[in-house]
């Protein structure tokens, strides 16, 4: 699903989850009884609300065109009242239009004064005057906002315009936006003389402020997009389209805060019970304190006793056993061979079982029916009544009790095909969310294993809890490929992203919204990973290919998995033209006279599934410029497969 929409919100006011619940409700049109798991369905469109006290999270899914939308609010309790929180999604598998913020978001935010962590977000756009303008102006400066601010200016033509057009867009971006009314030309003025030409805005226009304002400093100050008087007045609200497009658009790549990324994925767990409620705000496992699961220990079955093996008396040929009477011992040795007590050392039958348990039940009212049936019949056929209506009885209460049996075992749920994918679904996104989660602990303590890896072997001596002066650079998270991309191009000096990289990697970034954090952090590592290796080959510290040094690197130093990476590609796409054409690209006339090669070597950041991303690359670490040049970041490149 492609997200649309989504809005972070703190909420310090009593009854968070009874005050969200009521709008949703009265949002989605359907009767709440404020039970703790509640469905309803209306046609195609499900709504759904499960919460307890310390969190909840309610959902509504809409058939929309060929697709479907679903809105979700997820809301929990924080250690302190001020941090409680509350995340509003809108995702989609096809939407036709523009999508806006939920038609509850504005009863909500009318119930509190809810912020993004730093600034008011309301229900209505702010009048500033110039009592006013001193805070808007400390709203515009902190470092910390994680909204744009939307300043709407002066238009003395038509004041009513301006006014409606604050209202549409304080609607429209309810919860992801702060927009703001300025009251008159002083407000302007003294707004703009702190903005400076650069940023300021007049004429009765209006300019969506991005968070970071930097008066005075801003190097590219048309990120802060402004939106003319003119247009306004020609179009109307038509004009602010493009404007709540790029706000909502914003707000899906917003990063969420860190105690937010560690509950959210446990709410689903915690109202379903399989977790308690106190681990909402427990802190993280340490990685090393990760276990490998393991099965059950089945017990072995314990040996007889000698004393009752009966193997003595069947090898001693001299006992007279016609003159004898036969003991009684194997007569009681054989019951206990006929009580279960291995069947209990075997695992239960589980859902995997169930057809084999359906069969065995079957067979087995098979036979006392067909028996039934077979008297019923000659009852019949003898013109005989009353041992047909016993018969017939005696069938009903075997299909009776066979019923009751398979429904208490839970052989034959109670769900359709339908609810059970969606409950199938729901475990997928909760494990998928986990898994990201997972993946995260580990790079991180796989960093601090070749940080303290290096120390030893400076020191040789521990350096436990003591933390390394590069884990910013291991443990950055990033939001976005390009983010990564971007921040490589800054500090890996010994490798080379073209900008040619960047529309592939945009397009991972907008269509896989949800599966791009788990790229990102393979991808930095990788990178990291061809930095250290090219600047070890340069210094003449390591010799051998990029493999190698994934397999035996210098200690301490960044690696990723040997079997992320492969040095060429099959023969079935090295052979055929028509895929050995889509790994040519571009290198430095020193490496080739025509400026292109082919580049067989690539990193698999996901090895396999939909989509699959890979990095092609060119070890010229130990040629002419010293350098690996990175010359595709993105999905799989045709193949036998693909195409």
């Amino acid at each position: 699903m492609t997200q649309f929409y989504q809005a972070l919100l703190r909420d310090g006011g009593q009854r968070l989850g009874p005050r969200l619940r009521r709008c949703f409700a009265a949002w989605a049109g359907v009767e709440d009884d404020g039970a703790p798991n509640l469905e309803r369905t209306r046609g195609r469109t499900r709504i759904t609300f499960a919460d307890n006290e310390l969190c909840g999270r309610y959902t509504h899914e809409a058939p929309t065109g060929a697709g479907r939308l679903r809105t979700t609010a997820t809301w929990a309790a924080g250690r302190k009242h001020t941090r409680s929180w509350v995340r509003v999604t809108v995702e989609g598998e096809l939407h036709e239009g523009p999508v806006a913020a939920p038609g509850f978001m504005p009863a909500f935010l009318a119930t509190t004064r809810a912020t993004d962590g730093a600034v008011p977000v309301e229900s209505g756009p702010h009048l500033v005057g110039p009592e006013e303008v001193a805070e808007l102006i400390d709203w515009l400066a902190r470092p910390d906002r994680g909204v744009p601010i939307i300043v709407l200016t002066v238009d003395r033509t038509d004041p009513n315009l301006i006014t409606a057009c604050a209202d549409h867009l304080a609607e429209a971006l309810a919860g992801v936006a702060v927009v703001a009314r300025l009251y008159d030309a002083r407000t302007q003025d003294h707004l703009n003389d702190w903005l400076g030409g650069d940023l300021s805005v007049f004429g009765g226009g209006l300019r969506t402020y991005l968070p970071g304002v930097r008066p005075g400093e801003e190097t590219y100050a048309m990120r802060h997009q402004p939106r003319g008087g003119g247009a306004i007045r020609d179009q109307g609200v038509r004009a602010l389209e493009v404007v709540v497009e790029g706000v909502v658009d914003l707000s899906v790549h917003r990063s969420l805060p860190t105690d937010i990324r560690q509950s959210e994925p446990r709410i689903a767990r915690i109202l379903s019970g399989a977790l308690p409620p106190g681990e909402l705000h427990a802190a993280p496992p340490s990685p090393a304190a990760i276990a490998v699961p393991r099965g059950p220990k089945i017990p072995r079955p314990a040996a007889p006793p000698e004393a009752e093996t009966p193997a003595p008396a069947a090898e001693t040929p001299e006992v007279d056993t016609a003159a004898a009477e036969p003991p009684p011992e194997p007569i009681e040795t054989a019951e206990p061979r006929s009580e279960p007590e291995p069947r209990s050392e075997t695992p239960e039958p589980g859902p995997a079982m169930t057809g084999d348990v359906a069969d065995s039940i079957a067979a087995k009212l098979a036979d006392r029916l067909d028996d039934s049936v077979l008297g019923a019949l000659i009852d019949m056929a003898r013109g005989g009544d009353s041992e047909t209506t016993a018969l017939i009885k005696t069938m009903s209460a075997h299909l009776e009790a066979l019923t009751r049996a398979v429904e208490s075992a839970g052989l034959l749920g109670s769900r359709g095909p339908s609810q059970e994918l969606e409950r199938l679904r729901r475990q997928y996104d909760q494990l998928e969310l986990d898994f990201v989660a997972l993946q995260e602990h580990e790079r991180k303590a796989q960093d601090r294993i070749r940080w303290l890896e290096s120390r030893l072997a400076e020191h040789a001596d521990p350096v436990y809890g003591v933390q390394a002066a590069t884990d910013s650079n291991g443990n950055w998270e990033a939001e976005s490929l390009m983010d990564v991309v971007q921040r490589a191009r800054n500090q890996l000096r010994h490798l080379d992203l073209p900008d040619t990289l960047d529309t592939e990697v945009s397009k991972l970034d907008v269509m896989y919204p949800r599966q791009r954090r788990r790229w990102t952090g393979r991808t930095w590592d990788a990178l990291r990973a061809l930095d250290a290796y090219a600047a070890a080959r340069v210094e003449a510290r390591f010799t051998g290919g990029f493999y190698d040094w994934c397999t035996r690197p210098i200690p301490g130093a960044p690696i990723i998995t040997p079997t992320m990476v492969s040095m060429k590609e099959s023969d079935s796409v090295s052979g055929n033209p028509k895929y050995y054409k889509h790994r040519i690209f571009r290198v430095p006339t020193e490496i080739d006279p025509s400026g292109r090669v082919y580049m067989p070597s690539h990193i698999k950041l996901q090895p396999v599934g939909s989509p699959a991303p890979r990095m092609h690359f060119l070890d010229d670490a130990g040629g002419t410029t010293g350098k690996v040049w990175i010359g595709y970041l993105g999905d799989h490149l045709p193949n036998t497969r693909t195409n």
